[in-house]
């Protein structure tokens, strides 16, 4: 009874500080295209970004922050903008659209952006069999040249909308760019969803 007890403690201690949070809704668009949040978001927020920046990678707690705080209004979406100066930004962008066309673009992106320092071809084979995927059709993908095809189309899109450089987060009517504080995400967010109303 008493470990029953204290059991119960620690976990209602745990959910009020925050260290057991609930996982973010994950889904993919009619596209196939995946995204964190809201299923009907008010606004959806578009992360243009490159696995390998290091900035990238610094904003990562920022965003999984008013992600949750915002998780029944709000949307991400990612979309691949690797850099020619990060010579491991591009095969993990592909290895990320690989992991995508399986249902575990979410799983891989975490992956990556937690393991910056070790994106080789092995890493991202070892990562794709840890998160789940089939290897087989992961090194099918990653060789046929189709996912590639995708990253440039994300790359595309980014030009034509002006994205020079990463993280560049589109909100609403708001660019934020950088490795910004939960705040300034905050603010842009709260801005943008007064206009909805």
């Amino acid at each position: 009874m008493k470990n029953a007890l204290f059991a119960i403690l620690i976990a209602a201690a745990l959910l009020l500080s925050g260290c057991a949070s609930k996982p973010l809704n994950e889904g993919a668009d009619s596209n196939g295209r995946a995204y964190r949040g809201a299923d009907n978001a008010k606004l959806t927020i578009y992360e243009y970004s490159d696995f390998e920046c290091p900035y990238c990678g610094k904003v990562q707690p920022a965003l999984d922050e008013v992600m949750r705080q915002y998780s029944d209004r709000v949307r991400l979406e990612f979309r691949h903008y690797p850099l020619p100066i990060h010579p491991r930004a591009e095969p993990s962008a592909i290895a990320a659209v690989c992991a995508e066309r399986q249902g575990k673009f979410w799983a891989m992106y975490d992956k990556l952006f937690s393991n910056q320092q070790a994106l080789e071809d092995a890493d991202l084979q070892k990562y794709a069999k840890e998160i789940g995927l089939d290897e087989a059709n992961f090194s099918s993908c990653v060789a046929s040249g189709s996912a590639k095809a995708a990253v440039q189309a994300d790359m595309q899109e980014a030009a034509s909308i002006g994205v020079q450089a990463t993280p560049t987060f589109i909100i609403g009517e708001t660019i934020v760019k950088g490795a910004q504080s939960a705040d300034k995400f905050r603010s842009a967010i709260d801005n943008e969803l007064a206009k909805l109303r």
